[in-house]
């Protein structure tokens, strides 16, 4: 599944999402691009899972 992460800009934002993201699926892969602020993640949860695990640690992510 991809989402489009407005407030992610840097490495660091990156590091926090693969963290929040484990939080829910510690095996989630996930691939990152800052410059279009999206991301695709490979896991066994769901969309709304990801999503909340990403706002609770301060991104608000999209499905695109």
């Amino acid at each position: 599944m991809q989402f489009h992460v407005e407030n992610m800009t840097c490495g660091s934002c990156v590091k926090h999402i693969t963290q929040a993201i484990a939080t829910v699926d510690p095996n989630a892969r996930l691939e990152a691009d800052t410059v279009s602020r999206t991301i695709s993640v490979t896991t066994v949860a769901d969309a709304d899972a990801i999503q909340k695990a990403l706002a609770d640690d301060g991104y608000t992510a999209r499905p695109i």
